[in-house]
């Protein structure tokens, strides 16, 4: 039976559907919009396209739309969307003629509707936010002038992303900079305070917000032995009184990973809390994916004040080691364990073992305590494990999802990491043993060499960068009943729990919130597969749409993976 569904987060809607059988001379779909519910007013617009059949081009990157160029796939997402609006789809098989100007012939009797679907972060007690901090894009590629190799010039690039206002750095952004900013404007516009602990601080933006904002406790990191990145903000925020500011530099080993602020009210009761992957950088806010989580919950925001208190009391002076006993003791337990909505949330922070991690690393190493909850979650997954990732280190999330995968086949799993080492380990395991199921993680990638209707691609900030995907998400099985989601600061890894100060969130039963994070997973994920496919397999791997209908054979095809990506959306 033919089905459609729709799905949002803040930033992008996710729309899905599935067809029994192979509809006979199927060009594409044309995929329309409309606001609101699909029985109410207003029309059907069709959504916009830029890559065509076969043999034409599109050098100037300008809009057609789904009626000419169509979608030649069973999912779509929506970027064009605006945040805040609600929008239903109706997704309408099409065939013909291909042009360049006419639309093809629409098939309406087998037309499909989905939604409708708000784009909007407040999840019930949560508000989660995405940026689209994906450079690697055609966007950004005509955007940005080329440098001498061909690509979009990073130092043009990085002059813009860092520019408060400017037009570039709020696209890539989205709503970050709002996520970011909102409990700082809460506590500035009702006299309450705020209690930070962050890792990066450069972003022009937030430390003009940060100086002016009343009532301030900061414990900020080194990022490094010269701490070159943090010491202007550093420097600044020393400088202006009425700021209460505490120097917390970690050795070599470890880092002082956090990025949470605490909205406490002027009764000194801890409110609400942020928390997610997203440091306090142009760079994190603008060329990197990364995700936000605002939490109003008083149970969660006093253990996050909490934590912040017991870094402050293991903050010692300049030249000495942090990350003592008291610490870890206090990190080797859950710290919040609450019903939020119609989910549970279970908090825990690090370091969390007993000492840094040995090197070499022993074969007996003992699995800390908070992944071995997570382990435990992703052990019992029935329908998916979805992840983004930035250099988890082994073990970590990636490998156990492997681990899972091989003994549940059935399992739906998926993922893009930045460390392409981890993406060697993944597909060693999973995809080159002949006769194992297909689970695919997509590397970082980036179109290279100009083809078809692609211009070459930028695929992060500078030279020096190092993050790309810098997310640290797990879902679990997203569209049932008993979804799990794991966010936070940590990087989903041993490393992470021996050595780092970090937070990680645990979220249970919450559906709303569980498909917010799938969708933006699958975005990214999406996004890279397609590149690391032409980088694996060459330019002519994909130059334009197919001019008959056997694009459709590998998706009912039993022996073709592609036949199973429906799986995690029905």
């Amino acid at each position: 039976m033919a089905k459609a569904i729709a799905y949002a987060n803040n930033d992008v809607a996710q729309v899905a559907w599935r067809y029994d059988a192979k509809i006979p001379d199927c060009l594409g779909f044309a995929i329309y919009r409309k606001e609101g519910s699909p029985d109410g007013a207003g029309a059907w617009t069709p959504l916009p396209a830029w890559v065509g059949f076969k043999g034409q081009s599109n050098k100037a990157w300008t809009r057609n739309t789904t009626e000419i160029w169509p979608i030649q796939k069973f999912e779509w997402k929506d970027v064009s969307a605006e945040r805040g609006k609600t929008y239903s789809y109706k997704i309408v098989p099409t065939k013909g003629q291909p042009s360049t100007t006419q639309p093809l012939l629409r098939m309406d009797d087998q037309a499909l509707i989905a939604g409708p679907v708000t784009l909007t972060p407040r999840r019930g007690s949560f508000e989660s936010y995405f940026n689209r901090g994906i450079l690697s894009t055609q966007a950004v590629s005509h955007q940005v002038p080329a440098g001498p190799s061909g690509t979009p010039n990073f130092q043009i690039l990085t002059s813009r992303i860092d520019q408060p206002g400017d037009p570039l750095r709020l696209a890539l952004a989205g709503q970050m900079i709002e996520a970011l900013e909102s409990l700082l404007k809460l506590a500035a516009s009702t006299g309450g305070s705020c209690y930070l602990a962050l890792y990066e601080l450069n972003d022009p933006d937030l430390i003009k917000l940060l100086l002016g904002t009343p009532n301030l406790h900061i414990i900020l990191s080194n990022t490094g032995p010269t701490d070159a990145e943090n010491h202007p903000a550093r420097q600044s925020l020393h400088a202006m009184a009425g700021i209460e500011v505490f120097d917390r530099f970690v050795g070599s080993q470890s880092i002082g990973h956090n990025k949470f602020c605490v909205y406490v009210d002027t009764a000194g009761d801890a409110q609400a809390v942020l928390t997610g992957s997203t440091n306090w950088t142009c760079t994190a806010l603008c060329a990197q994916s990364n995700n936000s989580l605002i939490v109003h919950d008083r149970v969660v925001a006093k253990a996050y004040l909490d934590y912040w208190q017991q870094l402050r009391a293991d903050t010692p002076a300049e030249g000495t080691s942090p990350q003592g006993p008291a610490l870890r003791a206090y990190d080797a337990v859950v710290r919040a364990d609450t019903d939020i909505d119609a989910g549970h949330l279970r908090l825990w922070f690090s370091p969390n073992t007993p000492a840094v991690r040995r090197r070499p690393t022993p074969p007996d190493e003992v699995c800390p305590p908070d992944l071995s909850e997570v382990f435990s979650l992703m052990d019992s997954a029935q329908q998916a494990i979805l992840f983004l990732e930035f250099e988890p280190g082994s073990p970590s999330v990636v490998d156990h999802a492997a681990t899972v995968q091989n003994r549940k086949p059935d399992l739906f799993v998926r993922g893009a990491v930045t460390d392409p080492r981890a993406v060697g380990v993944f597909n060693t395991t999973l995809v080159h043993r002949p006769g194992e199921p297909v689970a695919e993680v997509a590397a970082a990638s980036a179109i290279t060499d100009q083809f078809a209707f692609w211009q070459q691609e930028l695929l992060k900030s500078s030279p020096q960068a190092h993050a790309i995907i810098h997310d640290k998400i797990v879902v679990i099985d997203p569209f049932t009943d008993h979804c799990v989601v794991v966010t936070g600061s940590h990087n989903n890894g041993y490393k992470a729990s021996y050595d780092n100060d970090e937070n990680l969130v645990i979220i249970k039963g919450h559906r709303e919130l569980a498909a917010a994070y799938a969708v933006h997973v699958m975005d990214v994920y999406d996004h890279y597969r397609f590149r690391y496919l032409i980088q694996k397999n060459g330019v002519l791997a994909f130059s334009g749409l197919s001019m008959d209908d056997t694009w459709q054979d590998r998706y009912f095809d039993p022996a073709d993976p592609a036949s199973q990506d429906g799986r995690l959306w029905f």
